[in-house]
């Protein structure tokens, strides 16, 4: 049974005249690249630590793995699937008139400002414009571009389509 021999004798290590003639057995698989000789003498020592040879460290040959390619990291910006997006119907400080006081995603109202009031753009978005009604000065309003409509006319002089 495992643990019965913890009441024996310790070995004896000290080397008996008999160890000089030991001969080392090892199994050598074929390896590409790589010579082996077929004896190799082994010296015993009693001392645990083996000097090492400077010169033989430094010329060892460095190992050299395989060559990976780097990472692939997206690119910052818009990918070239992107959709593109028509330009704005609005310049910025374009005058514009409101003509749906409702918010097409939420149908929340937009302030207090009746359909029909007039303001100038302050920033065009993606889908929105910023805009400063004459109305209330001092406040801004996220406006959706089909609740717009510019106010100015064309240079021909006709009416806005």
């Amino acid at each position: 049974m495992p643990g019965d021999d913890v009441e024996d004798e310790p070995a004896d290590l000290e080397p008996e005249a008999a160890d000089d003639d030991l001969e080392l057995v090892v199994e050598v698989h074929d390896v590409p690249n790589v010579e082996i000789p077929d004896v190799v003498d082994v010296e015993l020592v009693d001392d645990a630590v083996v000097p090492v040879d400077d010169e033989e460290v430094e010329a060892a040959d460095p190992v050299v793995g395989p060559v990976l390619p780097p990472p692939v990291r997206p690119q910052p910006g818009r990918p070239p699937s992107a959709r593109e997006e028509p330009p704005p119907p609005f310049a910025v400080g374009e005058r514009v008139v409101l003509i749906s006081n409702t918010r097409p995603r939420t149908g929340t109202l937009i302030g207090n400002y009746p359909v029909g009031t007039t303001g100038r753009v302050e920033t065009v978005l993606s889908q929105t414009a910023i805009v400063r009604f004459d109305s209330a000065p001092g406040t801004k309003e996220v406006v959706a571009f089909t609740c717009l409509e510019s106010a100015e006319k064309p240079a021909d002089g006709k009416p806005p389509a």
